[in-house]
């Protein structure tokens, strides 16, 4: 998987520069927009086992990085279990508290401390070394189109720059945005693609009831 260093190399590249007109900064922040766009896409998705240390209906989600939505969650989780997934939950909602996700569980099966949870979910996409991400999650096959919308975003970034440089050459502004903008929408068909690649929902079937009669 490549790292920071590579995809920088690699726009540094497909922009025809030398790092004289588009600085680290510009190409970081180029990635971070188009990993967003492409995490939202087509998420990460990662498990985790949590041993729950403290009874209540709220337990914390933090172990799990990165986290964006809950895909699946079991409690109580017994891996060697015949069926380990027999006590999958869906009276539990997912909030965010002080930034934290947190599950708080509806029903009358209250965890308990030394029981554990196993939840699987949809996290962030990252790229090794950006923002102190220690490993990329991206896939080998995506990288090449990732590249092509982080390109147009710096092209994009760069134009609007241009706007008040002196000594500009008449039209290259516009020429730079439409050429950035030309790229980053082959990106966004491309994330048009892969979303039909993720078979996983990535919204939990987790539901307020209404009344009494839709808790029946």
């Amino acid at each position: 998987m490549a790292n920071l260093t590579s995809y920088r190399t690699r726009l540094t590249n497909s922009l025809n520069d030398t790092t004289t007109k588009y600085s680290n900064d510009v190409l970081d922040e180029a990635l971070r927009k188009t990993l967003s766009e492409y995490t939202r896409a087509f998420p990460n998705i990662c498990t985790r086992e949590i041993t729950i240390g403290t009874a209540g209906r709220p337990q914390s989600l933090s172990a799990c990085s990165n986290l964006i939505n809950v895909i699946q969650l079991v409690h109580p989780w017994v891996a060697g279990a015949a069926d380990p997934f027999i006590n999958e939950r869906e009276d539990f909602v997912i909030t965010w508290q002080d930034g934290t996700p947190t599950a708080y569980f509806t029903g009358l099966d209250i965890p308990q401390a030394g029981e554990a949870l196993f939840v699987k979910y949809a996290g962030k996409q990252t790229i090794e070394e950006l923002d102190e991400a220690v490993q990329t999650t991206v896939r080998d096959d995506h990288e090449d189109l990732l590249i092509v919308g982080a390109a147009g975003q710096a092209a994009m970034i760069r134009a609007s720059g241009l706007n008040e440089s002196w000594g500009v050459k008449s039209g290259e502004m516009s020429q730079l945005m439409v050429w950035g903008n030309n790229q980053y929408g082959r990106f966004l068909e491309f994330l048009a693609e892969i979303r039909t690649e993720q078979s996983i929902n990535i919204f939990p079937e987790t539901y307020w009831t209404l009344d009494d009669w839709d808790e029946q």
